[in-house]
This record gives C-alpha cells, sequence and structure tokens, in this order.
C-alpha cells in the first residue's frame, strides 16, 4: 500500500514577543501562517529569529511552517523532495538550533512524528541515505540558499569520519549566518578540535568568539593564526583592538603593553612598537621577551648590530636562551659574519637538537662561505643521514636558479646516486640541456625510465630535450649549409634520429648541390618514404631523374606529384615539358630509323607517339611517308592530312603536294586536281615539284569542275 505524509500539527507557540521591531514581524508570521500562505510566514519568522535567536515562541512557530507546507508540498502537490526539504528544515530548528537542551527534549514528540514524515519522503524519491549521499546533498542544498536543511543533512553525514570536520565547520557557518553565535561557537570548536591546522577554520572561530566577547579565546585562536607564517591583517588589526581595549582597562600591564607593541612590529609600525616595548620594559625590566622583541625589530629593521646588543642584554642573564641565541646567530649571519653565526646556530642545536630553524641557518651560513663541493662535503658529513639528499636538492635548485647550471650538475649528479625522487632526474637533465649537452641530458633521462618506468614527468621532459635536440642539429646543419659546407651540412642532418623528412630532405638538397644526383635521389625518396603525402618532394625526385635523363623515371614521381597535388603547378609544367622532350627523342628516333631504311621499327615509335602525342604533325608526316612506301597509299594520304592538319609552320606546304600525287595515282583526279592548286599557289620554291603541279593542273583542269 503506497504511504501518505503524515500532516503535524500540535506544536504551541509558547511565549509573547518582546523585542523592539520583533514583535511586528512576528505578529505577520502568524498572520500568514493562519491565512496558509505559508513561505511568507517562514520569512518573517525568520526576521524574527534573527532579533531574538533565543526566542522559542518565533522558532516554534517557524518549525510549524516549515511542517505545514511540507506537508502541503507532499499530499497537495505530491512533490516530495520540496517536502523532505522542508522537514529537514524543521528538524534543523527542533533538533540543532535550540541553545536549551530541554527545548529538545520537550519536542521530542514532535520530532519522532517529523522524521516519519521524511523517511516517507525518502522512500518515494528512492533517496541515499548514506553519509557520502548526504554530505553531497548539504552542499547541494547550501549553495542553492537552503541552509536550515543544509544544516540538517551536514548533521547526518557525520556518521562518517571522512566528512566531520567539514560538516562541523558547515552547521558553524550556518548558524553564525542564522544568527546563533553560541551555536557556531559549539560546532566550530568541534570542527577545530578535529582540524586544528586548518587555519582558515580556526580563523571562522576567532572572528566568531571576537564577535561574543571571548576575547582571551580569540587572541588564542588570532595568535595560532600569525603562528603560521600569515601577515593576515584582518587578524592583526583585531588583536590591535583587543589588547587597546585591555590597555584602556589596565594603563600600566607591562604584558598588554609588551603584546600590543609585537602586534605593531608585525603591522610594520616599527616605530610605534619600540615605544610600546620601551614603555613594557620601564614597568617590568626583567621581563626578558620584551627585550628579544627589541632585537627583532631592530634585525627587521636591519640595524643588525642594535639587534645583537638586545640579544646580548638577554645572554648575560640567561646564556642558554634558546630564542635570544637562535635570533644573535641570524643577525650575526645577516652581517657576514658567518663563523661566529655558525657557532651560536650549533648551540641552539646543542639546547634543541630538533630545532628546524637552526639546522636550515646553520647550514645556509656555511653555504655561504663554501665552495660546491666544500659544501656537499660538509652537508654529508654533519646533516643527518636523511636530510641529505633533500638539503642537497635544495641547495641544487638554488644554484640553478642562479644560472650557475655546471654546479647545479654536480650537485644534481651526486643526488641521483642514492635519490628515488624522478624530479632530480628532470633536473638534471634540463640543466645539462641548458648547456646544450643533448646527448648527456639524454643519457640521464634514459636512467631515468629505468628507474620510474611509468613517470610521465620524465616522458614529457625526454620528448621536450629530444625535440631541443634535434632543432639543435637542425641549425648546426643549416650553418654549414649556408656556408655551403655541404659535406659537414650531411653529416649534421644524418645524426638526427631517428630520421625525420626534413633531415632527409636537408641530406637530399645537400648532395644536389654537390652534383650527386644519385644520392641525391636516394635522400629525397627516404624523406618521401617519411612523408608520403608531400607532393613537392615527389617533385624534385622527377626534376632529378629529368636532369640524368631518366625520362622514364622523371614521368613516374611527377604524375606521383600531381596525384598528391593536382594543384601543384610546377609539377604540371615539368610535366609536360618532360613528355615534350620524351615525344622529340622518340621523333628523332623514328626519323633515323626511317632514314636508315627500318620502317617497321620506325613506324612502332610513330604509332606510339601519335597515342602520346595525337597532335604531332611530323609524327603523321613521317608515317605518311612510311604509308606510302609500302605503297599504302590511303593510309599515307590520311596520315598527310593529319600532318597537314595539325602543322603549325609552312615547314610542311609539301603535304599538298604528296597528297595530290598520291591521290593522283588512286584516280581521285577532282580531289587531286584541289591539293595541286593548293601547292602551286603555296609559297614554296619554285622547283620541279611545283613545275609538276602546274603542269599537272593544266592536264586534269576538266576535273575542277
Amino acid at each position: 500500500m503506497k504511504k501518505s505524509v503524515i500532516t503535524l500539527f500540535g506544536i504551541l507557540l509558547l511565549s509573547q514577543p518582546a523585542f523592539a521591531g520583533f514583535k511586528e514581524h512576528f505578529d505577520l508570521a502568524q498572520e500568514y501562517l493562519a491565512n496558509y500562505q505559508y513561505s511568507s510566514a517562514i520569512t518573517e519568522f525568520k526576521n524574527a529569529l534573527k532579533i531574538n535567536y533565543l526566542d522559542n515562541s518565533a522558532r516554534i512557530g517557524l518549525v510549524n511552517s516549515y511542517l505545514a507546507r511540507g506537508t502541503y508540498y507532499a499530499n497537495n502537490e505530491k512533490d516530495y523532495t520540496k517536502a523532505a526539504d522542508d522537514y529537514r528544515s524543521a528538524l534543523f530548528y527542533l533538533t540543532l538550533y535550540p541553545t536549551d537542551e530541554s527545548s529538545v527534549r520537550n519536542s521530542s514528540h514532535a520530532i519522532a512524528q517529523v522524521n516519519n514524515s521524511l523517511n516517507i519522503c525518502f522512500d518515494l524519491i528512492k533517496f541515499d541515505t548514506s553519509p557520502s549521499s548526504r554530505f553531497e546533498k548539504a552542499k547541494q542544498l547550501r549553495a542553492e540558499g537552503n541552509f536550515a536543511a543544509s544544516a540538517y543533512e551536514f548533521s547526518k553525514s557525520l556518521a562518517d569520519k571522512t566528512y566531520v570536520k567539514e560538516s562541523l565547520e558547515g552547521i558553524g557557518d550556518i548558524m553564525k549566518l542564522l544568527g546563533n553565535d553560541p551555536k557556531s561557537v559549539e560546532y566550530y570548536r568541534k570542527a577545530v578540535a578535529v582540524g586544528p591546522n586548518d587555519a582558515n577554520l580556526r580563523l571562522s572561530y576567532a572572528r566568531i568568539l571576537d564577535n561574543m566577547g571571548e576575547e582571551n579565546l580569540a587572541v588564542e585562536e588570532y595568535n595560532y593564526i600569525l603562528s603560521q607564517g600569515t601577515e593576515n591583517k584582518e587578524v592583526l588589526y583585531a588583536l590591535e583592538r583587543i589588547y587597546n581595549k585591555k590597555l584602556a582597562a589596565k594603563p600600566n600591564d607591562a604584558d598588554t603593553i609588551a603584546n600590543l607593541g609585537a602586534i605593531l612590529q608585525k603591522q610594520g609600525k616599527l616605530d610605534e612598537a619600540l615605544e610600546h616595548y620601551k614603555k613594557a620594559e620601564s614597568i617590568d625590566p626583567s621581563n626578558i621577551n620584551t627585550r628579544i622583541n627589541v632585537g627583532t625589530l631592530y634585525q627587521q629593521k636591519g640595524d643588525y648590530r642594535t639587534a645583537v646588543v638586545a640579544y646580548d642584554s638577554v645572554l648575560i642573564l640567561y646564556p642558554d636562551n634558546i630564542q635570544a641565541n637562535l635570533y644573535k646567530a641570524q643577525s650575526l649571519a645577516a652581517q657576514g659574519e658567518n663563523k661566529e653565526a655558525q657557532n651560536y646556530f650549533k648551540k641552539v642545536l646543542h639546547l634543541d637538537p630538533g630545532n628546524r630553524i637552526a639546522t636550515d641557518e646553520l647550514f645556509n651560513s656555511a653555504k655561504k662561505s663554501m665552495t660546491t663541493a666544500q659544501y656537499m662535503d660538509y652537508v654529508k658529513k654533519n646533516a643527518e643521514s636523511a636530510q641529505v639528499n633533500d638539503m642537497l636538492y635544495s641547495y641544487a635548485l638554488d644554484l640553478h636558479k642562479q644560472n650557475n647550471l655546471e654546479d647545479a650538475i654536480k650537485v644534481y649528479t651526486e643526488i641521483t646516486k642514492r635519490s628515488d625522487n624522478p624530479e632530480v632526474f628532470v633536473n638534471l637533465a634540463v640543466a645539462q640541456s641548458q648547456l646544450k649537452n643533448y646527448p648527456d641530458a639524454l643519457a640521464t633521462l634514459e636512467n631515468a625510465k629505468t628507474k620510474f618506468p611509468k613517470n610521465s614527468q620524465i616522458e614529457d621532459a625526454y620528448k621536450n630535450i629530444s625535440a631541443q635536440d634535434v632543432s639543435a642539429k637542425f641549425d648546426r646543419a643549416a650553418e654549414f649549409f649556408n656556408n655551403k659546407d655541404y659535406e659537414n651540412a650531411i653529416k649534421e642532418y644524418l645524426k638526427v634520429t631517428p630520421p625525420t623528412a626534413d633531415s632527409m630532405l636537408g641530406v637530399a638538397s645537400a648532395y644536389q648541390n654537390l652534383n650527386n644526383n644519385t644520392q641525391a635521389i636516394e635522400y629525397y625518396k627516404k624523406a618521401l618514404n617519411l612523408k608520403p603525402t608531400d607532393s613537392d618532394i615527389a617533385y624534385y625526385i622527377g626534376v632529378l631523374y629529368a636532369e640524368s635523363e631518366d625520362y622514364k623515371s622523371a614521368q613516374e614521381y611527377l604524375k606521383k606529384s600531381l596525384a598528391l597535388n593536382k594543384n601543384n603547378k610546377k609539377a604540371t609544367e615539368y610535366l609536360a615539358s618532360i613528355v615534350s622532350q620524351i615525344n622529340t627523342n622518340n621523333l628523332n628516333e623514328a626519323i633515323n630509323l626511317y632514314d636508315s631504311g627500318s620502317y617497321d621499327e620506325s613506324m612502332n615509335i610513330l604509332n606510339k607517339l601519335i597515342v602520346t602525342d595525337p597532335m604531332n604533325a611530323y609524327a603523321y608526316y613521317y608515317r605518311g611517308m612510311i604509308y606510302d612506301t609500302k605503297e599504302n597509299k590511303q593510309e599515307a594520304v590520311n596520315n598527310f592530312k593529319n600532318a597537314l592538319k595539325y602543322s603549325t609552320s609552312d615547314d610542311l606546304n609539301i603535304l599538298n603536294y604528296l597528297i595530290a600525287v598520291d591521290l593522283d595515282s588512286m584516280e581521285k583526279y577532282k580531289e587531286a586536281y584541289s591539293y595541286y592548286q593548293k601547292y602551286a599557289s603555296s609559297n614554296a620554291p619554285d622547283d620541279e615539284y611545283k613545275q609538276y603541279s602546274s603542269t599537272r593542273l593544266e592536264e586534269l583542269k576538266d576535273y575542277a569542275k
């Protein structure tokens, strides 16, 4: 049977409003609720609670409004998602919002009813109630501005420790937003207990403590934030305000005056800070912290000598004070007195072996006074074995940033002997490549690949440096080439591995300039194999074959060039010139064969020539002559006519005579008359052929009609 959502009533308003402005919102909210205007009622009850977050009547009125609207969504609109959000909000104000636990106990029956209605909605919308799902839902509701429902879902994601800190912080944020500062403090405090190193969380906690007048607790949080090395202006201003307030209450409290001086110092107000320190010291001369602060102030100003005097005034009384020894060592190092500074750093480490600042400063001081080799030995001898690689790596990075590449390479190389950090190998290779020592850089990365076979950083560096290596080889080759030192250019191009189309083109071009077409063709072919769609490379091969008079191969590659790019104008024109040359050669061969009486061989060549060059007048002329010789007059006439048709000069005027004679012999007198007439009227020499034509025209004049 389908479940239905339970309608909830019976949560009564408990008291009358008392705060100024509160009553107007409260009365208006009740009026809206009585008239079933639930959304407006919710808005006004929220406004009332912002004025007095402790008022139970407004809280319960808000609960009733959410329940009424949720029930309407569920039973009337069947919108169980919206209904669930309102039930969540109601449960938030019933269970999480009250500052008085008795209020929660008194609403236990209502809470059970609302939970039942919410669970029915969850069933109907198939809501995943796992902590991870509820955490994501809480974030979604918060983004939508549905804060009460969001806080309720955050409370349910607390079941998984993964979400505890963020959920507690989320509820704290919402309580603060809704004006319930005590509850906000409660949840921030719990969140800080889970995540004590979260500076942003602790800043939120400090702000709410400060707002509530919990100044001592707020100061603890503000000081923690400053201890993380962040000079947060908001924090400094807040602390200045708090200490000024304390000072107003106790004007002669040395600690307060000194603390205010420290805040002013962090703000960079050094002169004001110094005045406060002096005043604090005059009230309590025994406070060594004030003297140390004076020293740090002068240290901050860069007046290291005065700082040392301040630290010495402490060390006379307390020679083992760690801070005074440390700060004095730093001041001495800043003045360049490295050896004396090292003695004080060593003293700090004797007093506090784990002092990281002293350790770092000691080695920094040594670094400034030693060569690279000396410092490497110093680190290996004096640093803890677990820290050696990290310290040397930091040193190498500094050298690298300073562009001291040779020394950086020495240190990186030392680290790689025992490092499991792939970055060291990458940086070593980068430094080597910056010195253009690409073979060593690539060898470094090859070694790194064996140690870290799946490291993408190494792969990327290898590709990048390989590209640089190739580019450098091309640059050297181009320089040789431009200086016409083609032999060395070839050597440089051949160093590019693996070979590329461009490197093979470089070799080919160099051989071409050396007039070694055979080798040039070989390397152009290798380039084409690497770049098989390049029309220009095929064209270059065709040209070289043509220059070598291998016209068959020339045609093959020029046609290939055009197959790859039909718009290659150079290939089109050169192929045409090759074909023309081949045809000329074939015609000359056919003529020679004709002249020597090898008519059949000549005819074979002429037949092929006419196929490739069907407008070649001389090919038709000589084929006609062969047909004449073979007494095949009609074929002779046909070929002579074609020769005459495609002739572009007067060189073949004799064709009219030849056609006329053959037609005459075939007793085609009328047609013969016409061709005799053309020849006789031409500008051919007045020789025996012309005379015969005139004589024969007279004899055939009856056929002229």
